[in-house]
């Protein structure tokens, strides 16, 4: 937990009521993990690196303007709870799981945020015009926007925390005409993973 905070501090101004509030999450999602597979339980020990300081870094990709942020297969709140409770952007949250559903409402609830939550099949969800588009361990590249496909406008930015797998499921990038990768970033807290940065064109 300490390297996490360290960053947390230094790179995201971090106030003592946000880090109150990073820690009932943190909390809140150990103790639903017993119920719900939410996490890797490989990974229940190292929620503060391997989660939500992960979560944390697209921080330093959102415009400091407020926007709109659409997150998918939201399950466990990563990224969308995390970044409504160090931002103050609009985050809609997307999931089909019914009980999923409940633990993403119940950390709302509980912190206080303003984020909402859509109990819907991803493929199924109207068009909201969201500004972002975020993922995290969700789908693959090619399935990814295909399922989002209703949520594609211009203007609209995707980023995806990716892992090692990232260039091949950009083998077919090109067949999405109005999708182009805008950059790829290190991740901070895996050495093979990224955030991939893709744009959303007008090309008719």
């Amino acid at each position: 937990m300490s390297d996490a905070l360290s960053v947390l501090k230094d790179n995201y101004n971090v106030s003592h009521e946000t880090l109150s509030e990073l820690s009932y999450f943190h909390d809140l999602l150990f103790k639903w993990q017993k119920r719900l597979n939410l996490i890797s339980p490989k990974t229940i020990n190292e929620i503060w690196d391997r989660h939500i300081l992960d979560s944390a870094q697209l921080c330093r990709f959102l415009p400091k303007n407020p926007c709109c942020i659409l997150d998918v297969g939201s399950g466990a709140g990563l990224p969308g709870i995390v970044l409504s409770i160090l931002t103050n952007h609009e985050i809609h949250l997307v999931e089909s799981d019914q009980k999923k559903c409940a633990f993403l409402r119940t950390a709302i609830s509980r912190i206080n945020l303003k984020a909402s939550v859509h109990e819907t099949r991803l493929e199924e969800m109207p068009g909201l015009k969201a500004d972002i588009i975020t993922a995290r361990a969700f789908a693959p590249l090619p399935r990814l926007l295909a399922l989002t496909q209703k949520q594609h406008h211009p203007k609209l930015r995707f980023l995806l925390l990716k892992g090692r797998d990232v260039s091949s499921e950009l083998i077919n990038i090109d067949s999405w005409q109005k999708i182009r990768v805008a950059n790829q970033h290190a991740s901070i807290t895996s050495e093979d993973g990224c955030i991939l940065e893709l744009q959303c064109d007008d090309v008719s």
